[in-house]
């Protein structure tokens, strides 16, 4: 058996005794590294989770209704004021209709202020119908305020605006499986 430099043999040189002793080795030095991690986390995974809290579940379905239904204040406010809003303009009622496109901001405005739905969409519905209310209360403004646009042109705006935001809101409670919320005229 001839030695090298400080006494270190390549797997190629060793003998088929000392490889397979050497193989032995690591095997039986890996299993009781599995082992000690074995102990160490305490064994099986199902023990380790004994008494511990079950993980909180999500039901979206629960929080979007809840949601909906804290935004029933908000809704109920702006429905009315856009019926306001649409009656004025039907009656051809110039005096009436400027506060009632005031009444309409406001009310659009509390709507943008609402915190986001759960779901992104929803949220995003929610956000683009009180959009468009405020562009309908803004249209509906501009026919008081000496904006330069025939008021026809004004009108047909603000009731687009109203169509518009009325059309996503009632897809949202559809989408939601709530009803959607028709204020009659008063």
């Amino acid at each position: 058996m001839t030695r090298r430099n400080n006494d270190h043999r390549t797997w190629d040189e060793l003998s088929r005794p000392e490889q397979r002793t050497g193989l032995a080795l690591l095997a039986a030095v890996g299993l009781v590294a599995v082992i000690g991690v074995w102990f160490l986390i305490g064994g099986d995974g199902a023990d380790a989770e004994t008494g511990a809290a079950a993980p909180p579940t999500i039901d979206l379905e629960a929080e979007l209704a809840d949601w909906y239904q804290s935004t029933s204040a908000v809704r109920t406010d702006v429905a009315r004021a856009a019926t306001d809003v649409r009656t004025h303009i039907g009656a051809n009622d110039g005096i009436s209709l400027r506060p009632a496109c005031e009444v309409l901001d406001r009310a659009a405005r509390d709507a943008a202020e609402i915190p986001a739905a759960p779901l992104e969409s929803a949220a995003r519905t929610w956000s683009d119908g009180a959009a468009a209310y405020a562009g309908a209360a803004r249209a509906c403004g501009n026919l008081f305020d000496g904006t330069p646009v025939p008021p026809p042109t004004l009108l047909t705006r603000t009731t687009s605006a109203l169509d518009t935001a009325d059309g996503l809101w009632a897809r949202l409670a559809s989408d939601l499986g709530e009803p959607a919320l028709v204020v009659p005229p008063a």
